[in-house]
């Protein structure tokens, strides 16, 4: 039942459930707080899809065979599962990454110092022809770093993929 809710969440764009979402952020108070773009990544249908797959594959014999040993759930999840699915939460983490470094809290935050980078590069770009020079200078610094996450991380992906290959 749960899987086919995550499922269906796919289905619907960030538009859609914009009302819900600010109603949402509205009933915790946290509109104008940072916690109304990092809270939602939390919550990202993708991310729980995405792990959900990968725990599934694990063989049970491995979980069955760390409670003979006498493991603790905490030991199983942190010493055997988590290992295990790697690369689907170097996925994860570089997916939301991805979506919180672009997230311009237009709608969430209000107070000007608490705007992210994003949003400056949004208003300069609205500034017209004038500034192509900056708008080019700040669209390469904002695609710099997105960049150098992956790159640092592909490595870790890479080796992980290679060695993600589980036989019982």
């Amino acid at each position: 039942m749960l899987s086919r809710i995550i499922v269906y969440s796919l289905m619907f764009n960030t538009a859609v459930t914009a009302i819900p979402a600010y109603i949402v952020m509205t009933q915790l108070n946290m509109i104008d707080t940072l916690w109304a773009i990092i809270l939602p990544a939390f919550a990202f249908s993708l991310g729980l899809y995405l792990m959900r797959n990968f725990m599934e594959q694990i063989p049970t014999t491995y979980i069955e065979s760390a409670y003979m040993d006498g493991a603790s759930e905490y030991k199983i999840f942190w010493m055997i599962v988590m290992p295990l699915v790697k690369p689907a939460w170097l996925t994860l983490i570089i997916l939301s990454f991805q979506t919180l470094w672009g997230a311009t809290g237009g709608q969430y935050i209000y107070n000007e110092a608490l705007k992210p980078l994003s949003f400056a590069l949004n208003q300069i770009v609205g500034g017209g022809i004038a500034r192509t020079g900056v708008v080019a200078a700040v669209s390469l610094f904002m695609m710099m770093v997105p960049v150098t996450v992956f790159v640092i991380s592909q490595s870790s992906i890479i080796e992980t993929m290679a060695h993600s290959g589980i036989k019982e």
